[in-house]
Order: C-alpha cells, then structure tokens, then sequence
C-alpha cells in the first residue's frame, strides 16, 4: 500500500490540475480581504481571524473542496483505463481494490491540504494587516478536521462515479446538486437541530460539520442573529469524538463499496 501511495505521489508531478485546485482554497479568503466591506470593520486580529475562518468553513469547504475532491477522483480512478495501462498494474500484480484504496488516501491527503492552505492564507493576511493572530492555531485544526470531514462526505459522489464508469458528466451534476443539498441543509435550523443519531443532521457531512465546529467560534462580538442561532443550535452540538466516530464509520463503508465495485468492472 505504501509504495503504491508513493507512486500516485510521483504522478502528481504530471497533474497540476491537483495543485491548482488546491490553491483555489486560497480564492475565497482572498476575496474576502479585497472585495468584502466587513473585513474593512475588523478591529482585532481575533476578530478578524473568527470572521475569515467561518467564511473558509461554509464556503470553501462546502463548495469547492467535495466538487474538487469528486472531480479529482475521476481522474484519478480511470487514468490507468483511459492510458491503457491498467492491464500491465494487474500483471505486477497490484490488486484493485488496493490501488482504489491508494488513491482514496491521496484525497485525503489532498483534502487536508486543500484546508490547511486557505488557513494559511487566511493567516497571511492578517498577519498583513498588522493583527496579532489570536486563536488562529485552534481554528486551523478545526479546518483541518473538517477537511477530513468532507473527504468522507465526499466518498458516496465518488462511489457513484466509479458505478457509471467514467460517466463524467452526470457524475458532476449528481455532485454539484448534492453539494448545494449539504450547504442548505447546514444552515437549515430543521438539520441542524436534531439529536445525535441516525437522522439526516447527522449523517449528511453538512449538518454535521456545522454541529461540529460552529461551537468553536468566537461570539463575544456576535450580533443578536448570530447569539440567536447559538442558542438554537448548542444543544445539538456533537462533540469530536462523535463528529469523528460518524466520520470513520461512514468512510469505512464506502471506502469498502468502492473498492468492490472497482474491482468488478473489467480491466
């Protein structure tokens, strides 16, 4: 598994497309810095940190990184069919299932990286604007976890791609929408208020994410709206061990459907 984890590394030197898209993580923070009138009312660096570190969580996260992750999958499942050189991985031999599974890690990876370069970023231009950074590190590895969140959210979009084989173009529709269903679902008071169990709030990686880390954020200076979804939502907050325990048993599943499914279809 390790030297096959090493060789999709070594192929990422002929796909910029994964680094660009890691640094479109960068998009959202920066235009918020230049274009956006509530960076501008800032007064502290804490206060700037809370603000541009919300806005990576519900925006870059949400709609960016599982399209990306979903796209990039694609690319990464069927490059072997579509060179033609998969027949000759099997002769090695490198089992299927192990290398769908390699390439599910390198998501992975590339979802920790996609978080962790708009967290950045985020630092960098606060730290431009001659803020001390308070609280940053906490909420970096809150992106972080989310990151990972996501990758898991991410995994029944990439199952299906594999099902259609190569069906590119529905697969990224059925993506697209199921994003926009995790982002309202979200910021929607009916999912986000349920109790930990086996409902929507909790298995979807939308609700669940926003359960997760909305209790992290600043709210010494919130307005009364925001004081008001406080007090809606912090009953319902899970805690890390349950985000994650969710996070582990959902990735486990469909990282074994995936690599089934993978393993039937021809070569």
């Amino acid at each position: 598994m390790l030297k096959l984890l090493w060789c999709e590394f070594a192929k990422l030197r002929r796909k910029p497309l994964f680094f660009a898209a890691a640094a479109v993580s960068a998009l959202i923070p920066l235009g918020c810095a230049l274009f956006l009138p509530d960076f501008q009312e800032f007064t502290s660096g804490a206060e700037a940190v809370d603000g541009m570190m919300s806005t990576l969580f519900q925006m870059s996260a949400y709609l960016l990184l599982m399209p990306a992750l979903v796209v990039l999958a694609s690319n990464l499942l069927f490059e072997e069919q579509d060179n033609d050189t998969l027949k000759n991985l099997m002769t090695v031999p490198v089992g299927k299932p192990a290398l769908a599974l390699a390439k599910m890690v390198l998501l992975f990876l590339f979802s920790i990286a996609f978080m962790a370069v708009g967290g950045l970023v985020i630092l960098l231009i606060v730290l431009a604007a001659g803020w001390e950074p308070v609280g940053f590190w906490r909420l970096f590895f809150v992106g972080v976890g989310q990151g990972i969140m996501m990758w898991a959210g991410a995994l029944p979009c990439i199952l299906l791609v594999v099902l259609l084989n190569r069906s590119y173009i529905v697969s990224v529709i059925i993506t697209f929408f199921y994003t926009s269903v995790n982002y309202i679902f979200g910021l929607n008071d009916l999912f986000i208020t349920q109790p930990f169990g086996l409902n929507l709030g909790t298995l979807l990686p939308g609700p669940l994410t926003f359960r997760w880390y909305f209790q992290y954020l600043d709210f010494s200076n919130a307005g009364a709206e925001m004081l008001g979804l406080l007090e809606r939502v912090s009953p319902y907050f899970v805690t890390t061990a349950q985000a994650f325990l969710v996070t582990g048993a959902e990735a486990t599943v469909f990282l074994a459907l995936i690599a089934l499914v993978y393993k039937r279809q021809g070569v």
